[in-house]
């Protein structure tokens, strides 16, 4: 998520955007903390059996979650959730030391764990692909075998799994004069992804696209609805949902039916809200799930220099964004999952408590699953967003964060 400019906050208010915050102040130590497994013995952490046991085996998980046979039920089961922020996402470095490249150590099995232990029921692991890719976008071996080694310590922990495209917006960007070479992206990554964790079951998710947007432009967070470039990119990210979709079903096996999440303009609210925004056609009966972020309300959640660190009734009543996805997504059949959310520390605790018990509570309420965006930042400061040290495996804020797993209960 890169940092909105003094001129764009005045009209972002009540915008339910930004994600994939960029480096952020953490007390993380940059020590590596585990090793990665080479490529070769990738295969022995093989999700092959249905992601199966860590040696290769089809024994399953302890805490296996309950998974559904629709979209809007899949999401409401997947309740609170956690962004692994900052770390395979970042842009930096080279080959497998970029996952620290932000200031996040290696991420560890016994990290992954914990996430499940502290009361979240899903993650979300961001993954930055493109600079892992040569010129025919073929993705690095060893880049993707530790992706896949998150990803089984992730399932084996029962946690409900987001997998997606991230910090790629370089790759596809949502014009028609770049659309050719975005789908060619689109169609090569994502054959690549999900011919590789075919054999995971419906516990894990992919997620097209993170915040594809007008990046460099005026219009990058912001434009009228009937805007003629946000418009048109509107409707460029709808075609390059519908070929991540037939791309990877194409692919077979558990691909053909697995639960696919998918964005307007900058993952915003009122983007997927426009008319000019439409879902994927999918040969998969109800396994399509719209992904949105939403640091709402702006002027708490986000804006840090000009927006106010008081929890009022006003704040509250901008959490009626989630009545209008109720509306048009919900209630019509289509899950929703707000795959970032989080209200930077303003040294307002007492606040923020009180604004998760009303957002998680709400979203809650309607079926919407929240995953907590964690870019490590924990001090008094735009875009911090922290709540597990992990390397202490501690909970920064642990008021904050029992306030979001009771209200789910």
């Amino acid at each position: 998520m890169k940092k909105i400019t003094s001129v764009l906050c005045a009209v972002l208010m009540c915008a339910s955007m930004l994600g994939g915050c960029g480096s952020s102040d953490s007390s993380s130590s940059d020590s590596k903390a585990t090793t990665t497994k080479a490529a070769e013995d990738a295969s022995a952490n093989d999700g092959g059996n249905g992601g199966g046991s860590e040696d290769g085996g089809e024994e399953t998980p302890a805490d296996k979650p309950v998974l559904a046979d629709n979209s809007v039920d899949y999401a409401a089961n997947m309740k609170l959730g956690w962004n692994l922020g900052n770390t395979l996402d970042a842009i930096g470095g080279s080959g497998l030391d970029s996952e620290v490249a932000w200031g996040q150590p290696y991420t560890t099995k016994e990290l992954i764990q914990f996430v499940k232990d502290s009361g979240f029921d899903s993650i979300r692991i961001p993954v930055s692909w493109g600079q892992h890719t040569d010129d025919n976008y073929q993705i690095d071996g060893e880049w993707m075998a530790r992706v896949k080694e998150i990803v089984q310590w992730a399932y084996d922990s029962g946690l409900y799994i987001i997998l997606n495209s991230h910090h790629d917006n370089d790759f596809y960007y949502p014009t028609e004069e770049h659309y050719e070479k975005s789908e060619e992206y689109i169609k090569a990554i994502w054959a690549q992804i999900a011919e590789e964790f075919k054999d995971f079951d419906e516990q894990l998710i992919f997620e097209s696209m993170n915040e594809p947007r007008l990046a460099g432009t005026n219009k990058e967070w912001w434009f009228n609805d009937s805007d003629p470039e946000g418009v048109e990119s509107i409707q460029v990210i709808s075609k390059l949902n519908q070929v991540f979709v037939d791309t990877v079903r194409a692919t077979g096996g558990n691909n053909a039916t697995r639960f696919l999440m998918v964005p307007s303009n900058a993952a915003a609210v009122q983007n997927a809200l426009n008319s000019a925004f439409t879902l994927p056609n999918d040969t998969a009966e109800n396994r399509i799930i719209l992904s949105v972020h939403a640091y709402t309300p702006y002027d708490f959640a986000m804006n840090f220099s000009g927006g106010t660190a008081e929890w009022t009734r006003s704040g509250k009543s901008q959490l009626s964004f989630m009545d209008n996805l109720n509306e048009k997504f919900i209630q019509n059949g289509v899950g929703v999952v707000i795959g970032e959310f989080g209200a930077t520390n303003k040294g307002n605790d007492e606040a923020r408590v009180e604004w998760a018990k009303d957002y998680v509570g709400k979203a809650k309420d309607l079926g919407i699953a929240c995953v907590l965006w964690d870019n490590g930042g924990i001090k008094v400061g735009d875009e911090n967003f922290g709540m597990i040290d992990r390397t202490m495996l501690t909970i920064y804020f642990p008021q904050l964060l029992q306030t979001m797993v009771d209200a789910y209960k």
